[in-house]
C-alpha cells in the first residue's frame, strides 16, 4: 500500500487505545508522552514521516484500532487532499508521477 497521508499527534494520543503495544528498534530511545509520533493513513505509527519503513511503533492494525483512530483520534484525511487522491488513483498515477507530469505542463 502507498502511504499518502500521515498526521502528527503526542504519543500519549495513540497510548490510550487499550491494546497499544509499542515495537523498539535496537538502539532506539525511549519515548515520552510528549514525542510527537505519525499516524499514516494505512494506520500504522512511526517516529518519523521521513522515513516510514524504519521506525515503525505500532502497525497492529485490527478493526479496533480502526474504531479508536478514526473516532477517538479523529484521523481522517482532509477533504482537498482526499479528493486530489482520488483523481491520482483513477488516472493510475501515483504522487511522483502527477508531479511530474503537471511540471511538464508548464514549462
Amino acid at each position: 500500500m502507498i502511504r499518502k497521508y500521515c498526521k502528527a499527534y503526542y504519543l500519549c494520543n495513540p497510548r490510550q487505545y487499550s491494546a497499544w503495544t509499542e515495537k523498539k528498534e535496537e538502539n532506539e530511545s525511549e519515548l515520552t508522552d510528549q514525542d510527537v509520533v505519525y499516524l499514516w493513513d494505512c494506520f500504522t505509527v512511526v517516529r518519523s514521516p521521513v522515513i516510514p519503513d524504519k521506525g515503525i511503533i505500532f502497525d497492529n492494525v485490527t478493526p479496533e484500532w480502526q474504531d479508536f483512530y478514526h473516532n477517538t483520534l479523529k484521523f481522517e484525511i482532509p477533504e482537498d487532499l482526499r479528493s486530489a487522491y482520488e483523481q491520482k488513483e483513477e488516472s493510475g498515477q501515483g504522487p511522483r508521477e502527477q508531479t511530474a507530469e503537471a511540471r511538464e505542463a508548464t514549462t
